[in-house]
């Protein structure tokens, strides 16, 4: 299951690419997570894909690392997003020497992160961010598992990009436990949470 995600996301990188560098729909997402932050700030783009909001976090002012476990979706953010910094790496085992941040943006990469593993992924966030550092978290609204988005073709290959649901209360639950404490629900454009997309923002006390 953990590569066929991986293989999804190689063999759509540039599709996704080609399509997210041009789509604004984020911009106000990321410009009121950018407003709690420090000025200059050092955000972790958590599970970044090819960059496209790596992008759009460095042209509102912060100071980007994206990761992603994905080769192909490292290789295209770095041509196209020469600015900020990239690196091949799956978040639920992060290195340590990345340092520590004011802000981690985590869009649509916690939905791929079963319930077993939900508690080590947040403690992993929470060992990365600085003291009053801020968290946003996309996740799709609800529970267990999305059978629609996750039994895809791609290429001829039939392939299970496992799409978990989450509640507020669950994230919250597991946030509490590592001294996140829950802010707000954040903005999202309409045509993202039509279809159950929430934004949560923690924040490390």
């Amino acid at each position: 299951m953990e590569n066929d995600i991986k293989l999804f996301y190689n063999l759509t990188a540039e599709k996704t690419a080609d399509q997210w560098y041009q789509e604004e729909m984020l911009m106000p997402t990321i410009k009121e997570f950018i407003s709690l932050l420090p000025k200059n700030p050092r955000v972790l783009d958590f599970g970044c894909g090819p960059g496209h909001e790596s992008m759009r976090l460095s042209k509102v002012g912060a100071n980007v690392l994206g990761i992603d476990f994905s080769e192909d979706c490292i290789r295209i953010a770095k041509e196209r997003c020469p600015q900020c910094r990239f690196k091949v790496m799956d978040f639920r085992n992060l290195d340590e020497s990345i340092g520590k941040f004011d802000g981690v943006f985590a869009c649509a990469s916690l939905i791929h992160i079963s319930p077993d593993e939900l508690s080590k992924v947040i403690n992993n966030i929470r060992d990365v961010l600085k003291i009053n550092g801020y968290l946003a978290i996309t996740v799709v609204d609800g529970a267990g598992i999305n059978e629609e988005w996750s039994l895809l073709e791609v290429e001829g290959k039939k392939l299970n990009r496992t799409v978990y649901l989450y509640t507020r209360e669950k994230l919250v639950e597991e946030a509490e436990k590592v001294g996140l404490q829950f802010v707000k629900e954040g903005y999202l454009d309409p045509k993202i949470s039509e279809y159950g997309w929430k934004n949560y923002i923690f924040k490390l006390i």
